[in-house]
């Protein structure tokens, strides 16, 4: 049933599978922690946080020539406004598509790979000696889900009918693009790989249960195991150096809920290729709520993504909004993360995510912060003079840069 499935998006790729090497425990087991749904959404969400991409410095991406292969990009930079220690400086930025003054619009492909997860040798419950914690994670839910979301296919937004990242994206240039607004940033239709299955042991990983009853679990990962092994398939796969690896877990994390990252490869022909990729979770909203539920997490990373493709746009370091919330402090992050502001800090509940209704499902969209908003703009350039997307209203105020 899923290889059907998987057919009907795709034409599968012969990707190899990847274990754990050396030998666990095979007799203690490992038991299943219980926790508290509300305490692990905190969690995760200031583990993100802590959580980014390596990148590739700027001389390479920067570069316009035909040494480098990658997708449409383009450099340019803004002006910090306001009345701040940065006022009047120029940060540089680099993003997808062609410059939004051309009015062209460029394409992106890319693929989905499903990470078949499989917890071995966690022994049986405490809870219920009766039931076995080992299990495997299939990935075909998540990944079905997110191939029809608003992120592959069109939708109503605020301002109009279209893909997440190309409505968003458009909002934020809408006043410094052609005078036609023909610019767009599309997404074409994903390709979905063969499933890769991933060994996880007591050893690389752990299992959490989420409610009373013992089979509740979600799957939790190192950081690094799991950075490790989307690397090596990336060194196995054959990717075009155009084209988007998307890595897909359904109910596993990797001690964040996803991240992305860039780094360059040596071709034979001397040339490099910036080879980009993401790694997205996924969870049904009755695993973990609303603000954590099915594409809140890959609709933040692909619209970072869109917005700092390298992982090399540095900015001023902003503090987490609201201001007004004690609890607000400094994110210590100087990277252009549209994300991170409303999604990754300890005010995170105070913007819920954003219902988009499609095809009968209705998907829930995180809340993200739009170029004017970094540049301490007043009022933003952005369309209606909007900070934010999709609910355009979430903030009113740009960043407050921390001391």
């Amino acid at each position: 049933m899923q290889r059907r499935t998987l057919a009907v998006f795709a034409v599968l790729l012969l990707l190899p599978a990847f274990a754990v090497a050396g030998e666990p425990n095979r007799g203690t087991g490992k038991p299943a922690q219980r926790v508290d749904k509300e305490t692990l959404a905190l969690r995760l969400r200031l583990a993100t946080r802590n959580r980014h991409g390596k990148g590739i410095e700027k001389s390479k991406t920067d570069r316009d020539d035909g040494d480098v292969k990658s997708f449409p990009h383009f450099a340019s930079s803004f002006t910090v406004g306001g009345h701040n220690a940065f006022t009047g400086q120029a940060f540089p930025f680099t993003m997808v598509g062609f410059p939004p003054q051309s009015g062209k619009t460029a394409t992106f492909r890319s693929v989905i790979v499903p990470l078949r997860m499989n917890f071995v040798f966690f022994g049986h419950s405490d809870q219920d000696p009766g039931v076995l914690l080992d299990r495997v994670f299939e990935p075909t839910r998540a990944v079905n889900n997110i191939v029809a979301s608003p992120l592959f296919n069109d939708a109503q937004f605020v301002n109009g009918v279209g893909q997440f990242v190309d409505q968003m994206q458009r909002a934020t240039f809408w006043n410094k693009m052609d005078p036609r607004h023909g610019w767009h940033v599309i997404m074409d239709r994903p390709r979905v790989a063969k499933p890769v299955t991933i060994q996880v042991t007591p050893e690389t990983g752990r299992l959490l249960q989420i409610s009373d009853d013992p089979n509740g679990l979600i799957g939790e990962v190192l950081f690094d195991f799991m950075d490790a092994e989307i690397r090596t398939v990336l060194q196995f796969a054959d990717f075009g150096p155009d084209e988007l690896p998307i890595f897909v877990t359904d109910s596993v994390f990797n001690e964040a809920l996803g991240y992305h990252d860039a780094f360059a490869v040596k071709n034979d022909d001397r040339t490099e290729t910036l080879r980009t990729f993401i790694y997205t979770s996924w969870f049904d909203v009755s695993q973990l709520g609303d603000l954590l539920a099915d594409v809140s997490t890959i609709n933040q990373e692909l619209s970072e993504w869109a917005n700092d493709p390298f992982v090399n746009n540095s900015f001023p370091t902003w503090r987490y909004p609201p201001e007004e919330d004690p609890r607000a402090e400094c994110s210590f992050n100087p990277f252009l993360e549209v994300g991170g502001p409303q999604g990754n800090g300890p005010t995170f509940d105070d913007f819920p995510t954003i219902a988009v209704p499609l095809n009968g499902f209705k998907y829930h969209l995180q809340q993200l912060v739009m170029l004017p908003w970094f540049a301490d703009e007043s009022p933003s350039s952005a369309l209606n003079g909007w900070y934010t997307f999709p609910g355009p209203t979430s903030l009113r105020e740009p960043a407050v840069y921390c001391e």
